[in-house]
């Protein structure tokens, strides 16, 4: 056995490895936005292995059509792998924008709120005063 082919059976196992845990991530996060970017990590892990698994077979049998399917499944992975990582980017932006709009329209809604309750200490301080001049002229 040669040294490069212990190494893709290391490299074999810590793919499945990775695999298993990405599995056990969806399973948690299956619902919503982020569970569906997991998704697709996960399919991007699944076309690692099978990379990894062509690889290992290429190096016990030597066949020229399965470098071709390796980079195939190369460039599945990666694909996979950014298109999750910008979905996960995308839902905790969105997450994020909508948190800074809530509170901005908290911010007015507490802006109109205290503008209410100045106008209402307003009509009292009017109201005691027309009592006030009430009171004055009846004693005038």
């Amino acid at each position: 056995m040669s040294v490069n082919l212990i190494f893709n059976f290391v490299l074999l196992i810590l793919v499945l490895l990775a695999l298993s845990f990405g599995v056990r991530l969806y399973s948690l996060l299956r619902t919503g936005e982020l569970g569906k970017s997991w998704q697709f990590v996960v399919w991007g892990v699944v076309f690692l292995v099978l990379r990894e698994i062509l690889r290992v077979g290429n190096l016990l049998a030597p066949i020229p059509e399965f470098f071709l399917l390796e980079k195939i499944c190369e460039a599945g992975f990666v694909i996979l792998l950014c298109f999750g990582l910008w979905r996960q980017w995308s839902t905790f932006d969105f997450l994020q924008a909508r948190r800074r709009k809530r509170t901005h329209w908290n911010q007015i809604a507490k802006s109109i709120s205290s503008m209410n309750e100045r106008q209402k200490d307003e009509t009292k301080e009017s109201e005691e005063t027309k009592e006030w001049r009430e009171e004055w002229f009846r004693k005038v």
